[in-house]
């Protein structure tokens, strides 16, 4: 097929994978329309008998022929687009980038809709989709940066000894650190405490241990490949990005990694140590509308969820501490901790919704997405090692006010350099 610009293929996929999501979504309100006709008509035919089903035979004709020709023509618009665009090909021909056009992964909204997509339905686009399942990535402006040496050099010109590398949560990218406008925590730290952050990207809906392992071999690649000899790494993670974070260290312990042994500190922010209730809740929520014939399809379209969002249940870390592919039921299983490792001080930051951190909503809800207790790591039931004294809890905050938050930098910063020379940090 020739050479294709990098941005051509990845709208052709993104086209793709919505044409195809839309012919799935029909057939789901269909099969939702076919249970409650057959309900309406069963009652109907109690009333008037027989006489019902020439009027029930005309409608499932043409609603089978309405719903069968909505769901070919986004299908076949799909592989129409892949084969235009060569989203479908897989014969290896060569993918070039436009200078002038920038991809949609290089620009911030499309990758923050490519980051929705991951966290959805991201392992299945593993399998599916040749550019937009991109791997774990080091990112400068949007786009991706070889762990090499003189790639690195160019796009650290200033590099130190000190790396401090970011990890996002679930369906967002490196941009989310810049939350309303400001600088990032790791842009005050490299001009505060002379340190070099790292900004990485990864696909969300791919399993928590899987990105670890990932993020353990990319370190592991970084530090000899780094402009200057590395005396230090600490890692910072939002949500779902502080478990990538732990599981990277825990491979690297488990694997022999040597860049572990520069690990000094972990962040964690907002991060469901101990699970999220809503994870749970969907999980329930997806066997629970499996029961009824009309609510079903419901109940398929949440079974898709991906395996990242499966991880979130417990907090899973490894490969073997739950599984994604268990059974959607009303029973959650069983959570199995790993322990954070010795040597390593893991900071943990939390937040509650309310001006009152001892409000019954605040202690129910805690930022909204994840309870204080999870994100402290700790519960009547289960403890993974996290130390009080080493957390942080900010009130009138929301899961992503940890972000980007004075309170959050200041804790940072104390916890890496000492408290500031100046009145506020």
């Amino acid at each position: 097929m020739g050479k294709r610009t990098q941005r051509t293929q990845e709208l052709g996929e993104l086209a793709e994978i919505t044409l195809r999501e839309l012919a799935s979504a029909a057939g789901g309100v269909r099969a939702v329309h076919s249970a409650i006709a057959r309900r309406t008509f069963a009652a109907v035919k109690l009333g008037v008998g027989p006489a019902a089903l020439p009027t029930q035979l005309m409608h499932d004709a043409i609603a089978a022929g309405t719903y069968a020709t909505i769901t070919a023509a986004c299908t076949g618009a799909a592989t129409a687009v892949g084969a235009l665009t060569g989203s479908s090909d897989v014969t290896g021909d060569e993918v070039t980038e436009d200078d002038a056009r920038p991809s949609p992964s290089h620009t911030t909204r499309g990758a923050q809709t490519i980051a929705v997509l991951h966290g959805l339905i991201g392992d299945d686009m593993e399998r599916s989709s040749r550019v937009l399942a991109y791997p774990m990535s080091i990112r400068v402006d949007g786009r991706p940066v070889v762990p090499k040496y003189r790639a690195l050099t160019t796009a650290f010109p200033d590099a130190a000894a000190h790396l401090v590398v970011f990890l996002h949560g679930l369906v967002e990218t490196e941009s989310a650190w810049r939350l309303g406008g400001r600088p990032t925590y790791g842009e005050r730290l490299d001009s505060e405490a002379g340190t070099t952050s790292i900004f990485l990207r990864y696909n969300t809906g791919r399993r928590i241990a899987t990105n670890g392992a990932d993020l353990s071999d990319l370190l592991e690649q970084l530090v000899p490949a780094w402009p200057v000899r590395v005396h230090r790494i600490t890692l910072v993670g939002h949500s779902m990005g502080g478990l990538v974070s732990r599981s990277a260290a825990h491979h690297a312990a488990e694997s022999g990694r040597r860049w572990v042994e520069l690990l000094t500190d972990v962040f964690t922010l907002g991060t469901p140590h101990l699970g999220a209730p809503l994870a749970r809740g969907v999980h329930v929520a997806t066997a629970a509308l499996a029961t009824a014939p009309e609510t079903r399809p419901l109940a398929n379209l949440l079974a898709r969820r991906s395996a990242g969002v499966r991880d979130l249940i417990h907090g899973s870390i490894t490969e073997d501490e739950g599984h994604a592919s268990y059974a959607d039921g009303f029973d959650v299983g069983a959570a199995a901790d790993i322990s954070v490792p010795e040597g390593v001080r893991h900071h943990h930051a939390s937040a509650v919704i309310t001006g009152n951190p001892r409000h019954p909503i605040g202690i129910l809800v805690g930022d909204g997405l994840v309870r204080t207790d999870s994100a402290g790591g700790r519960n009547k039931l289960r403890d993974i090692g996290l130390r009080p004294d080493d957390g942080l809890a900010i009130n009138s905050a929301h899961h992503f006010t940890l972000l980007n938050d004075e309170r959050v930098y200041g804790w940072m910063r104390r916890a890496l350099v000492g408290p500031s020379s100046e009145s506020a940090p």
